[in-house]
């Protein structure tokens, strides 16, 4: 039945309670799935390939690019399909091309093979991280959207909480019933892979079919894509979400990727075995996702209420303040560093979510998917530079160092946010 609120978030037209209940399990396996892959990657660098901790940093950082080259290239043309064909397809696709993704993983004896089986994976990637943005934007009106982007912020942070502890726990216990590192591994990948599946299933039978608009002349296809760029010059505030993409998106994946290898690597240092450390050393980026958890309720209300940019530039210095403190963390598993990852966590989330709320309040209908679909490809060429950059800096200057650069990158971006806003308010006083 079709709903006009769902909770405190007024909803479109068609939408139904199912569907919006749907959309609450997808923010919450879609984010957790995608991160999944970076919790466990680690592990199979050392058991798989047997790569030495102090070459890990560059391996991930390789990883990470082959992933990004694929999302740079797919990216426009899913948000294209998505407005011609539809999300609910596109989405389901991504998530059966994620367990997919998970079987061959562990599988790999080289580190040429593992990229290879990470760029199906990034496939994957592509088409749940990019339908969950455009379906934010099709599910609530405009005045809400902040309010369900926050909602979904929470969701998607526990579901990166559970799906982290979960994948980063199972090894260990399928060695305590006997298995060898290497079959853990598996085992734990495959039990991932399932639940994919599943997923799949729950949204093709819960998602809202979408009807791609019959109003507008069809365009082709490469027009479409040049659309969602092509705006960007004349709406200052869709150049600044594609900047925040940029930066945000590569702060997710900073955090998923440095966090833990940085735990994993003092937990080894500490004497424990590579099941052991991937455990313990999951326990920062744990703490981080945990911050995250409670912080959109913070941010829900600032989001819908607050001038765009306003907002926007908040988000990101509060990124900035979280990712540049790390550089005073010495040990990643003790007790003192505790705080400073509870501010990395709230300053991850609020950079997200200000890039997210301010591109799906400001794409409108007849271009979303377009625009979504070149938001994501800003953010896909943030994660390749920024991780590229980071696995060099984890290995060469420090594991804190890839974390000071994205901060400084949200100053940035943060800084524009609120020059852009400041000069808004001028023109708008020059024709009064």
């Amino acid at each position: 039945m079709t709903i006009s609120k769902f909770g405190p978030v007024r909803t479109e037209a068609g939408v139904t309670a199912g569907n919006m209940w749907t959309l609450m399990f997808a923010a919450f396996v879609s984010i957790g799935m995608v991160t999944g892959m970076a919790a466990i990657t680690p592990y199979v660098l050392t058991t798989n390939l047997g790569i030495a901790e102090a070459d890990q940093g560059k391996a991930l950082g390789l990883l990470a690019f082959w992933q990004e080259v694929v999302l740079i290239l797919i990216y426009s043309p899913l948000g294209v399909f998505a407005d011609r064909f539809g999300r609910k397809i596109i989405y389901v696709l991504g998530f059966v091309t994620l367990g997919i993704g998970y079987i061959v993983y562990p599988f790999a004896e080289t580190l040429t093979e593992l990229s290879f089986y990470r760029i199906i994976y990034a496939v994957g990637i592509g088409a749940v991280t990019g339908m969950f943005a455009t379906i934010i934007a099709d599910y609530a009106q405009t005045e809400d959207r902040g309010k369900l982007t926050a909602i979904l912020g929470f969701l998607n942070g526990l579901g990166i909480v559970c799906v982290t502890l979960s994948i980063g726990k199972l090894p260990a216990v399928f060695v305590g019933d006997g298995a060898t590192d290497l079959e853990a591994g598996r085992y734990a990948m495959w039990v991932a892979a399932g639940l994919c599946f599943l997923s799949a299933l729950i949204l093709m039978i819960g998602l809202k079919a979408h009807s791609p608009s019959v109003t507008k002349e069809k365009k082709p296809f490469m027009a479409m894509m040049g659309e969602g760029f092509g705006v960007a010059r004349t709406n200052k505030r869709i150049a600044l979400s594609y900047a925040a993409a940029f930066v945000a998106r590569g702060d997710v994946a900073i955090v998923g990727l440095f966090a833990i290898a940085w735990g994993k690597q003092a937990a080894i240092a500490d004497g424990l075995s590579a099941s052991e450390a991937l455990a313990a050393g999951t326990i920062p980026f744990v703490i981080a996702q945990s911050a995250a958890l409670l912080w959109p309720a913070a941010m829900a209300v600032p989001l819908d209420r607050w001038p765009r940019l306003v907002s926007l530039g908040t988000a990101m210095m509060l990124g900035a303040l979280g990712y540049c403190l790390l550089y005073f963390v010495g040990d990643p598993l003790g007790k003192a560093a505790i705080p400073f990852f509870i501010l990395l966590g709230i300053g991850q989330i609020s950079a997200f979510l200000g890039a997210q709320t301010t591109i799906s309040k400001e794409a409108p209908e007849e271009m979303r998917g377009s625009i979504i679909g070149a938001f994501n490809f800003c953010g896909a060429v943030g994660i390749l530079v920024l991780t590229a950059l980071g696995g060099w800096l984890f290995d060469h200057v420090g594991p804190w160092a890839p974390f000071m650069i994205v901060g400084i990158l949200n100053g940035i971006v943060g800084l524009l946010a609120f020059a852009a806003h400041n000069s808004e308010k001028r023109i708008a006083a020059a024709h009064i």
